[in-house]
């Protein structure tokens, strides 16, 4: 074999060796490709079913609180029934007594008219017999009869006022175990979708197992919250610039006379007044000891904006200074939150509650009970999320709690 065909012969070789090689890597860089989409997809199915798992939480913890309101009202008209049906059978007895006492009265009024002797009214009238003693029989005659009249119409009008009260009673007691029926059907369904709510906590739960996942979350959650509470801001703008242009003219007019504002523009300049320097002066919105302290260390670079206090379930959430409401809703991670615009940049926020008692745009006076505590938003503990916000940043809420 010549050189030139030893060349040859070792060209086509490397030739064949990078071809080899160029394949090689080309059929892992396709596999790569795929592994990634394959990643890709796995990782759009689980934001998928996150997202759907979300939701059935939302609609969970709602219909939770709406059947919750429910039974609350069914409670009290029961209460009220049970206040009802009692009052009726006093009415009942007090009837019944009069209706015994009436009959003993009637039977005495004919024994005494039979008393009267075989001679009746009418045959004094015409025997032609003319004595005052005859009149003073015939009158008296008259005054038995008239009153036995009026004590047999009293005792029908009794008779009726039973029966007519029997009758509302029977619809009363009909009522009431209706109600009991309903309220038992209710208590089964409230448990069987506290059942279904914790089924879907567990199933997140298990999304959320990488501390990655779960901080992606958390970013997620406080970064819907700022651009809810900004939401509101911007709806409750108008309002809040106006109340304040009102709150500063009384003010004035204070100053410079001796006006005295009447209640409703107290409770104004009380509303946009702000909650003032931390000076430990407000009650807590509710009792409880605190599980999550402001500043602590939540998920990774994250802290809490706000302090987490162990409550209650069903406790009542009281404002904790005047104010607007300016959010009433369902937002993942806080459950029902409340937003509270106290004025002059000043803001308080109540989250994880069972049920919300107010409305955006209802005007709070302090302590008013605004929530209940509860663990919406997919809390295994019940508890109060409570934050404090000025212009914007949160603040240590503690620094204003007593």
């Amino acid at each position: 074999m010549s050189v030139y065909q030893k060349i040859i012969v070792i060209v086509f070789v490397g030739l064949i060796k990078i071809s080899f090689l160029y394949a090689n890597d080309n059929q892992q860089l396709q596999s790569l490709r795929h592994a990634i989409e394959e990643q890709e997809k796995r990782l759009a199915q689980q934001k998928e079913e996150r997202n759907k798992l979300v939701n059935n939480l939302k609609e969970q913890e709602t219909k939770i609180a709406n059947l919750l309101t429910s039974i609350e009202k069914n409670d009290l008209s029961l209460k009220k029934l049970d206040q009802e049906i009692n009052k009726l059978i006093e009415q009942i007895d007090i009837l019944t007594i009069k209706q015994k006492q009436q009959r003993i009265v009637l039977s005495k009024q004919l024994e005494s008219a039979f008393k009267l002797g075989k001679t009746t009214g009418l045959e004094l009238i015409f025997s032609g017999e003319k004595s005052e003693r005859n009149d003073r029989i015939i009158a008296y005659y008259s005054y038995i009869n008239q009153a036995r009249q009026q004590q047999i119409h009293n005792l029908q009008d009794t008779q009726t006022q039973l029966t007519e009260k029997r009758i509302e009673l029977q619809k009363k007691q009909a009522l009431h175990k209706a109600l009991q029926i309903r309220q038992k059907e209710q208590q089964v369904g409230l448990e069987k979708k506290r059942q279904n709510r914790q089924n879907t906590i567990t199933s997140l739960e298990s999304l959320m197992q990488l501390n990655q996942q779960k901080l992606t979350d958390l970013r997620n959650n406080e970064a819907k919250l700022q651009a809810k509470i900004a939401q509101a801001e911007r709806k409750n703008r108008r309002i809040a610039e106006e109340e304040a242009k009102q709150a500063k003219y009384i003010e004035e007019k204070q100053n410079n006379s001796r006006y005295t504002p009447n209640p409703d523009e107290l409770a104004l300049m009380a509303r946009v007044s702000g909650i003032g320097k931390p000076q430990h002066q407000f009650n807590w919105p509710v009792n409880g000891n605190i599980v999550h302290q402001f500043g602590e260390s939540l998920q990774g670079e994250l802290r809490w904006k706000g302090m987490v206090i162990n409550a209650k379930d069903g406790a009542q959430v009281k404002a904790i200074a005047d104010g607007r409401v300016i959010l009433a809703s369902w937002l993942q991670g806080y459950g029902f939150v409340v937003a509270l615009d106290h004025g002059k940049g000043d803001m308080s926020l109540y989250g994880y509650n069972q049920r919300i008692l107010v409305e955006v745009g209802d005007k709070i006076h302090i302590e008013q009970p605004i929530a209940l505590v509860g663990s919406s938003g997919g809390k295994n503990i019940s508890a109060l999320y409570f934050e404090i916000r000025r212009d914007g940043k949160a603040l240590d809420p503690r620094e204003w709690l007593k």
